[in-house]
């Protein structure tokens, strides 16, 4: 993304936060205050100092809305530097396994929770009287939006979750204004691990393949999420590229089996040598990191378009 997009002022404006879902009292900018999620109504008093994320996706966008000091505690995955996007900032951080008694005894001042969450642990959390926010994580880039400021009105950094929303609509207008009528390119992604999968509809690389431009091949073919796929299923769907969202070295042997199969001689993906590995931290995440993937996609579909132009990482509270 050009450095002169990402610089502009940001000029607080509270009606931004109006329609945003769960705040109950959208003129309320001071403390306490409240918000109401699936989880429940639930009311602090200040700005908490103590936040607990149970997802990846909520913890890198509160990495970008307030200190990580402020963040009690992460996950060994987070500091995986191939899946994660503050594998850095996790690396100073107390790691916790996934025992719901020892985010009991970190003592936060709030839970954040997705939708993913298994329920039986956030009802222990909550039985220990600690407040917990469910929001949802979206595959769409733009639908995360409503999520970002909910979180940033939750943690009293207002500014900070403007600033981010509004940096994800210019990157993605400029995405969207780069593209034109270009012709929809067909795309797969798989991933292999004991058996291929591929993301279909309503999956977060689906999403991603869509708003770079291109037609999901899975979702075109039926697919509703992550669904197991055989080799002579790929090509019949017969893709135009084929992307490998996952660790580096499994990537690698699966792309070279793809480009090796007799089965797929007739692939386009494959007599074009068009099979990309692509990074997994900015395709398999919910976060506005999804962005990335957008614009590393689109650089990919529309080389053209996009060669002269330098997309750079978003940057998190610290930076």
């Amino acid at each position: 993304m050009p450095a002169e997009v990402l610089t502009e002022q940001v000029v607080f404006d509270e009606s931004r936060f109006a329609d945003i879902e769960g705040i109950v009292d959208p003129t309320n900018f001071g403390w306490p205050r409240s918000i109401e999620t699936s989880e429940g109504l639930i009311t602090l008093d200040a700005p908490p100092s103590k936040i607990h994320s149970l997802s990846l996706g909520h913890s890198e966008i509160l990495a970008a809305l307030v200190d990580f000091d402020r963040i009690t505690a992460v996950y060994n995955f987070f500091l995986d530097q191939e899946q994660s996007n503050i594998a850095e900032l996790s690396s100073d951080a107390l790691m916790i396994g996934f025992d719901p008694e020892e985010v009991v005894a970190l003592q936060p001042e709030v839970v954040i929770a997705s939708r993913f969450t298994n329920p039986d642990n956030v009802a222990l959390i909550k039985d220990a009287g600690i407040p917990v926010a469910r929001t949802n994580l979206e595959n769409s880039a733009l639908g995360n939006v409503p999520n970002i400021l909910l979180l940033g009105y939750l943690v009293g950094a207002e500014a900070e979750s403007i600033a981010l929303a509004d940096e994800i609509r210019t990157r993605m207008q400029f995405i969207s204004e780069g593209l034109g009528l270009k012709d929809n390119l067909k795309v797969l992604s798989v991933s292999k691990w004991t058996s291929i999968f591929a993301a279909g509809a309503s999956s977060t690389e689906g999403g991603i393949i869509e708003q770079a431009g291109g037609i999901n091949a899975a979702a075109d073919a039926g697919i509703e999420g992550h669904q197991q796929v055989s080799i002579e299923s790929i090509a019949a769907m017969n893709p135009d590229v084929i992307i490998v969202p996952q660790l580096r070295e499994g990537a690698d042997l699966f792309i070279e089996e793809l480009m090796t199969n007799p089965a797929l001689t007739e692939v386009k993906a494959v007599k074009d040598g068009e099979i990309h590995y692509v990074s997994p931290r900015f395709h398999t995440t919910l976060s506005h990191w999804n962005v990335r993937g957008v614009e590393e996609l689109a650089s990919l579909f529309f080389p053209s378009e996009f060669k002269n132009v330098n997309f750079v990482d978003f940057s998190n509270w610290r930076d």
